[in-house]
């Protein structure tokens, strides 16, 4: 199978504005949830075969925190609740020192709520705090949905 070709999108972070309530920071206890969460996002996307299964969420997420894709940023990362249940996620890293949206999803059964938007606000906001002036991102150029997402974000593409 061929990889996806994705391009590369960056925002500046000029003072973003705050998120809306119901986003709170990621934690290690959240990774059962979010790795089921990440497969049922990821299935039947141009983006599917980079999960592949629930265990592929797990490993996906555990390599996220574990640097393989630049230093996690757990106090960049976000998760949105609903009814008490993790149903969106937004994971960060530093990937040669500039910050990195490694993984973005939300449940397909919450989509279109802006939830993707309260997590990307949320990242933004706090990486803009912590005194970062860009956010990076790699997105599929087939997976038009999340493009019309970063779009609306104020994200170009640079490469």
């Amino acid at each position: 199978m061929n990889a996806p070709v994705r391009s590369r999108l960056q925002v500046t972070l000029s003072a973003p504005p705050p998120p809306p309530p119901g986003f709170r920071p990621f934690t290690v206890a959240d990774v059962p949830a979010l790795a089921a969460l990440m497969w049922d996002a990821y299935r039947g996307t141009p983006d599917e075969a980079d999960v592949r299964d629930v265990q592929g969420g797990v490993r996906e997420i555990h390599l996220t925190m574990a640097g393989e894709y630049g230093t996690f940023l757990p106090d960049a990362s976000f998760v949105a609740d609903h009814d008490g249940r993790p149903v969106g996620g937004a994971l960060v890293t530093l990937y040669r020192d500039i910050p990195l949206l490694a993984f973005l999803f939300t449940a397909p059964s919450h989509a279109g709520r802006g939830l993707g938007q309260g997590l990307v606000q949320a990242v933004m906001h706090a990486l803009a705090a912590q005194g970062h002036d860009v956010l990076t991102l790699a997105v599929t150029r087939r997976n038009r949905r999340a493009r019309r997402l970063y779009d609306r974000l104020g994200f170009i593409e640079t490469a």
